[in-house]
């Protein structure tokens, strides 16, 4: 961490922490995602790279009527299949909370690499998680 703060925890849908390491298949949890920014300048080009594991899937919030996801407003999001790239600003001391909705749908050992957050143009301002592996089970 240099400059901003990252904070990345697991949920179920009705906020309870999720361990990761060992999924049932079919599993529905939430990413929840929190920068802040710990220096004292405005920063307005913070990119969010959010990658998820092979064996997850990201129900993208466009497709349906999921109020779960609703959150702050950002400058411009791209969903895809396998990552989620936000970008947005915070002012100094603000912090955002981002929400992904998962699923673990495919069985398997998968890893999960790190998320990570950085200002586009001043590479002294960034954070990044630590990568892990994971496993989706058959479940019960």
């Amino acid at each position: 961490n240099e400059g901003l703060l990252l904070n990345l925890e697991y949920t179920d849908t009705k906020g309870e922490p999720v361990e990761i390491k060992n999924l049932p298949q079919g599993t529905d949890f939430i990413a929840q995602v929190s920068v802040t920014n710990r220096s004292v300048v405005r920063l307005d080009d913070l990119a969010l790279t959010h990658m998820v594991a092979a064996g997850w899937e990201i129900h993208n919030p466009r497709f349906g009527n999921e109020e779960e996801n609703q959150q702050q407003p950002l400058d411009y999001q791209d969903i895809r299949d396998d990552r989620v790239l936000s970008y947005f600003k915070l002012a100094p001391g603000e912090t955002r909370r981002l929400k992904l909705l998962l699923n673990a749908s495919y069985r398997g050992r998968y890893y999960l690499p790190a998320v990570s957050v950085e200002s586009m143009y001043d590479a002294s301002k960034h954070a990044r998680t630590a990568g892990q592996w994971v496993k989706v089970d058959a479940g019960k």
